[in-house]
């Protein structure tokens, strides 16, 4: 008891601000097993909390990190959907956050060139990136500010 009532008033001292899955350059990372379209999964992520966003992949550091929470929280890979989305105009993939497009560990084949179906970024169960269809239902992780 005297160690809840201590972990209680440590985490009051700090603002409350718990992460439940991980933390990496003030942000926290979080996975969630109920399946939604990645527009759903953005828009859950958004409510969450302020800042929040479907998460960016921008490092292979993180990318390890996320998988690991992937398996820690699921107990088995499976695909998700991250932040990255193909702007139709110029067929570039972006990050819903706006952190910049400089990591990517694509399956072979993939992203299709020239798709104007598979516009969202999932990761597989094995880790690479898939460009999918956004109205297919997946989990996910979500990212927001500390």
């Amino acid at each position: 008891m005297k160690t809840l009532t201590l972990l209680a008033l440590s985490l009051a001292a700090k603002g409350g601000h718990h992460c439940p899955g991980f933390s990496h350059d003030g942000r926290c990372y979080r996975f969630f097993r109920a399946p939604k379209t990645a527009r759903n999964a953005e828009v859950f992520c958004q409510k969450l909390s302020a800042g929040g966003h479907l998460a960016s992949i921008t490092s292979q550091h993180l990318h390890r990190e996320v998988m690991r929470l992937i398996l820690r929280a699921n107990g088995a890979p499976t695909h998700v959907w991250v932040g990255g989305l193909r702007y139709l105009t110029t067929g570039r993939f972006v990050w819903l956050d706006g952190s910049s497009w400089i990591y990517a560990d694509w399956r072979p084949g993939k992203p299709r060139p020239t798709s104007n179906v598979d516009n969202c970024v999932e990761l597989l169960a094995n880790g690479k990136f898939n460009d999918l269809r956004c109205s297919e239902t997946e989990a996910f992780i979500c990212s927001h500010p500390e």
